[in-house]
């Protein structure tokens, strides 16, 4: 599993998890449980990932955090469409936590912002 960290200027930092297999699901099952969830939410979340193009956002807000896991897609532009659909589950949660609205442009410059850093981030993804 490749983990990249990015961190919003100390305020709220975010997983991008990617490229795992059947051998990551105890540590992915692991962080989710750190987050939060139940088992029967844990299993759930793991049967999904084991899925091809699928994905799933978890955050927070007392860690002040949001881990993103990518399943195996199927194509390059499927690997960022889900990036970019569990990047705004991130923006919600942080949005939220911040009280901040949802319209306007601290919205649109979060948005921004993240998916730079996840380009930076990962340059090329795994298929």
């Amino acid at each position: 599993m490749i983990t990249k960290y990015i961190d919003i200027d100390g305020k709220w930092g975010v997983l991008i998890n990617y490229a795992f297999d059947e051998f990551d699901m105890e540590d992915i099952a692991a962080v989710l449980y750190s987050f939060g969830l139940r088992e029967k939410d844990i299993e759930k979340s793991l049967d999904v990932l084991s899925q091809c193009n699928t994905g799933m956002a978890i955050s927070n807000p007392s860690l002040r955090m949001t881990s993103i896991y990518v399943g195996k897609p199927s194509s390059v532009s499927q690997f960022w469409s889900t990036i970019n659909h569990e990047l705004y589950h991130a923006e919600q949660a942080i949005l939220d936590y911040y009280g901040e609205n949802w319209r306007g442009e601290p919205p649109a410059y979060l948005a921004g912002y993240l998916l730079q850093r996840v380009v930076e981030e990962v340059a090329e993804p795994c298929m």
